[in-house]
């Protein structure tokens, strides 16, 4: 993975702050059970070095077929996982072949020789709380999370992909429908356009592939079959010994040792070498090089980009941190610093990664340019090399060395469990780039401060290994990418122009030290063991709770909220409400990122409500930037920071419909249940009639009828508390009842159609089945549902009708109301076909789910059971529940023990009964978004029986 600085997850939330995003999840020989009699090599002198935080026990393995395994032990662990890398991606794939290494990886999911259905694993796993994937980047990653008691059966069957898959050709013409439906939903995303570009202009280097595949580039060609060429990629590269395994469970070491053993030590090794390149590129002869790329997006971007060698090897000493560290930042006299204040710029970020090409890596210099930045590119390119030659000539210093040691030192020694289905993934991924002992601290380490390889480094920040970009939709381009929607064309970069990099511009100066590290690590969680009112004054309103789970941990979770519910009455007020956030959030990046690096992060939280922020972390300084937050929170807006802000916000808005369409008809379905959303074309219109004296109006008046309300978890005490409350008070003037934003009511028999045209070619159906009278029961049996009809609504139009890559069915719980959704975006199928095919599927779905029996219910039933009562992984999952009850006010927090309540109740009778009520019945309340993409060629219309929508504002009262 690519690392990011705080500044670009910053920018992406700020980007869409008025309209909101939604994120989805998408994805993508016989054992006898008997132990070889080979002995398994323990790892002498290689013990995993782990966080002090980190009671779980670890052991590395080496099985007698070369295959490496890391166990991770966990007592506390309710449910088990597996991840499995092998050494092969899309560096690999045969030209006439391009994205089999992608394909493949779908291939094994579909059957093996002891499990050929090529459904068997994906149910297997639904009914025992399972959760599975896989990715391909320059590696193939597998893996996966099971309820324990079926952890052994899950194993057998994963094991087996990588011994004896079928490879079945009738599944090889299915299942390139999925893959082209993941390329069709991709091939208009500017950042897939230019990492195919970025690989384009490195000629013949392996790295120039189309990595992800369509019906074109895997299909049968002249010399080459698709299904040999699958068979034969599978022989030649998956192998035991380019393999890496992470087991976690409950289970003790010994016991998971044989575990790895009995299933994993019969894949055959075949005693291959790493297939990683190894061609040369020549930049001693190379000139620098400028793109000129149009993306779809309104985007306006000057990046630097520099290939670089690859230094995985100096993990333990991070050249690309310190530098990514000097480059980014927006302390005083430095690059983002000045030019922002000089209105040229927005952001200033910096990617990188040292493995992105193989032997080659990349690191790039991000500048997101302001309207008057686009006019002064090459003077801003100069100021960034001029800054890389003064960090070559003063930068190199150990002092910023022990700033960021502290930091990660101060991360690692307090490191945070996350879930077992991820930590496995990214254990398994590490295994194949760091030595054992290092696959836990690689990130955080940083042994020595080693100015060679910062200088190494520096020497390849160079014209040579340059390639300026300059992104907007006005660039001078006339050549187009094969497998991407975007223009472009490349020039050389003159003489005249590298000279005039030598000459100073302005004058600047490195960073100042971080303010915000953290001195005191005491802990001092609160005794109360729920959210308890602490303080209740005027127009502030706390309450405290420490952690039943982490209360060794000196960390905090902090929720602020002005609350003023009638803040996003109109369209206008919404835009000014996502300015007042966006303002916050990017006119203040030097506090944030200078708090970022010290363990306290800042971001928006429940754009529904009203202005709700998050700080999280260390909780020792917390109080100092909660001070600066109360400032920043008022401050009024310069004209600059106002033309800037609604330039980006415009732009941003305008570029909602280049999203992935399954994210825009999310959008178009919240704009639909919740008040204070607005549908993009209003949103836009009002965006053109705010003006700075509105919008300062606008927070101030805001303020003075907010209601503060404070939500502190963890390590706080009422002191720490009443001085945040004491920080802030100012910042709101009013006492008022909380008053939750309305949403759409269903009605019963209601049957409603909101249709949109999209400029994209796929179409998108959201089916959302509410049963308008609301209770937990029925919300119970929405939960234990959703899986059963998850996996039969994927099998049918995902792995037998190939309709689409984005397939999945999900409980949809609308305050009070239970309900359920459907999901689909498919480029097979016109918006009206697609909508009759959801509508039959529900039909026949009855038929699956009366079949159903009281042993597979049971199933279902524990899953969602084991799900709900697993102990959180972290402070912030703990939080989780805890802010979710908060913020619509359900002060008795139970909201969680009543739903374990219902799905404990639950009968097999119920949930069949609940879906005839849902789904089937007169009664029912439906709503259904559809999105029709251009091209298909089909009427346009709702299905009988239900109302088109077209003005929104008649669902909500408050619009």
């Amino acid at each position: 993975m690519k690392k990011n600085t705080f500044l670009v997850k910053t920018l992406s939330l700020a980007m869409l702050a008025a309209f909101g995003s939604t994120t989805m999840l998408v994805g993508c020989s016989s054992n006898d059970g008997s132990i070889t009699a080979q002995k398994t090599q323990q790892q002498p002198g290689q013990s995993i070095q782990v966080s002090p935080n980190d009671t779980r026990q670890y052991q590395s393995i080496t099985l007698p077929n070369q295959l490496q395994v890391v166990l991770v032990s966990d007592p506390t662990a309710e449910k088990s996982s597996a991840a499995l890398s092998v050494d092969v991606g899309w560096l690999n794939d045969p030209a006439s072949q391009q994205g089999l290494a992608h394909f493949l990886e779908h291939m094994l999911f579909m059957g093996t020789s002891r499990y050929p259905d090529p459904d068997g694993y994906g149910n297997f796993m639904r009914q025992h709380g399972g959760t599975t994937n896989a990715f391909t980047n320059q590696l193939t990653n597998y893996m996966f999370e099971i309820n324990h008691s079926h952890y052994e059966e899950a194993l057998d069957r994963f094991a087996d992909f990588f011994k004896a898959p079928l490879l079945l050709p009738d599944y090889v013409d299915k299942e390139r429908h999925a893959v082209h439906s993941e390329w069709s939903m991709m091939q208009n995303q500017d950042g897939w356009a230019q990492r195919s570009l970025s690989a384009q202009l490195l000629g013949t280097h392996p790295a120039n592939q189309f990595w992800i595949g369509n019906l074109d580039s895997l299909s049968d060609k002249e010399g080459s079959k698709l299904h040999d060429e699958l068979v034969a990629f599978y022989q030649r590269y998956y192998s035991a010994n380019r393999m890496k395994l992470v087991l976690i469970s409950s289970d003790p070491l010994p016991q998971m040792q044989l575990l790895a053993q009995r299933f994993f030590a019969d894949i055959e090794n075949k005693q291959l070498e790493t297939p990683r390149p190894t061609a040369q590129l020549d930049f001693a002869n190379r000139t620098p090089q400028r793109v000129h790329y149009v993306p779809n997006s309104e985007m306006q971007l000057l990046t630097l980009e520099f290939t670089v060698d690859n230094n995985i090897n100096d993990f333990a000493s991070k050249p690309n941190e310190f530098l990514a560290h000097l480059l980014s930042s927006e302390m005083p006299g430095t690059p983002a610093q000045q030019l922002k204040a000089m209105g040229l710029l927005d952001v200033l970020a910096v990617d990188y990664d040292p493995k992105w090409y193989g032997n080659y890596g990349q690191l790039q210099i991000i500048a997101v340019l302001t309207e008057a930045g686009m006019q002064q590119r090459e003077a801003i390119t100069a100021i960034l090399m001029q800054y890389l030659a003064l960090i070559r000539e003063q930068g190199v210093s150990e002092k910023y060395y022990q700033e960021i040691r502290t930091s990660l030192q101060n991360q690692f020694n307090f490191l945070e469990k996350t879930d077992g289905f991820n930590y496995a993934a990214k254990l398994s991924a590490a295994m194949q780039y760091y030595p054992v002992q290092s696959v836990v601290s690689a990130p955080f380490q940083y042994d020595q401060f080693d100015a060679s390889a910062i200088n190494a480094l520096l020497g390849q920040l160079v014209p040579a290994r340059l390639t300026v970009w300059h992104i907007s939709q006005r660039e001078p381009a006339t050549e187009s990418l094969q497998y991407f929607t975007g223009k472009y064309s490349v020039t050389e970069i003159n003489q005249q122009e590298l000279s005039a990099w030598q000459q100073p511009l302005i004058p600047l100066a490195l960073p100042a030290l971080n303010r915000f590290q953290p001195e005191s690590f005491a802990i001092k969680h609160s005794a109360f063991t729920q959210p308890t009112q602490i303080i209740k004054q005027d127009a502030v309103e706390a309450w405290l709770m420490g952690s039943s789970h982490f209360a060794d941990q000196p960390r905090g979770q902090l929720l602020m909220q002005w609350h003023q519910p009638t803040a996003k009455q109109t369209a206008k007020e919404a835009v000014m409400h996502g300015l007042w956030q966006m303002a916050f959030l990017l006119n203040h990046q030097a506090l944030w990122q200078e708090a970022s690096a010290a363990g306290m992060q800042i971001q928006p939280e429940a754009d529904e409500y009203d202005l709700v922020v998050k700080l999280t972390g260390f909780t020792d300084k917390q109080p100092a930037l909660v001070s600066q937050i109360a400032e920043i929170i008022a401050t009024p807006l310069t004209a600059q920071q106002f033309s800037q802000n609604m330039d980006l916000l415009q732009r941003s808005l305008r570029s909602v419909e280049q999203q992935m369409q399954f994210q825009q008809a999310g959008e178009l379905l919240k704009a639909a249940l919740f008040s204070g959303r607005f549908e993009l074309a209003e949103v836009l219109a009002a965006a053109q009639q705010v003006t700075l004296e509105e919008l300062n109006s606008y927070i101030q008046q805001t303020l003075a009828k907010s209601q503060l309300r404070l939500l502190a978890q963890g390590n706080y005490n009422e002191a720490d508390v009443t001085v945040i409350a004491k920080a802030l008070a100012g910042t709101a003037g009013a006492n008022r009842d909380y008053q939750l934003f309305k949403t759409w009511q269903p009605q019963p028999g209601q049957r409603l159609s909101v249709m949109r045209n999209n400029p994209q070619t796929d179409s998108t159906v959201f089916r959302l089945q509410v049963l308008p009278k609301g209770d937990y029961a029925g919300k119970a049996a929405a939960k234990v549902l959703s899986g059963h009809l998850h996996q039969a609504f994927f099998n049918q139009l995902r792995t037998e009708e190939q309709l689409g890559y984005v397939v999945q069915a999900m409980d949809m719980p609308l305050n009070e109301h239970a309900g359920f959704m459907l999901v689909i975006q498919s480029p097979a199928l016109s918006a009206q076909q697609l909508q009759l095919r959801v509508d039959s599927f529900l039909q026949q779905y009855a038929t699956q789910l009366a079949a159903l029996n009281e042993e597979g219910f049971a199933q279902l039933k524990q899953a969602q059971l084991l799900e709900l009562q697993r102990v959180p992984t972290n402070l912030e999952e703990e939080f989780q529940a805890t802010s979710n009850d908060w913020l619509r006010n359900r002060l008795s927090f139970n909201n969680k023990q009543q739903l374990i309540a219902g799905v404990q109740a639950l009968t097999l009778a119920d949930m069949q009964q609940f879906y005839q009520q849902t789904a089937l019945s007169a009664q029912a309340a439906t709503l259904q978004i559809t999105l029709q993409g251009q091209g298909k060629g089909q009427d346009f219309k709702p299905l009988p029986g239900f109302t088109p929508v077209a003005d929104l504002s008649l669902l909500n009262p408050d619009h």
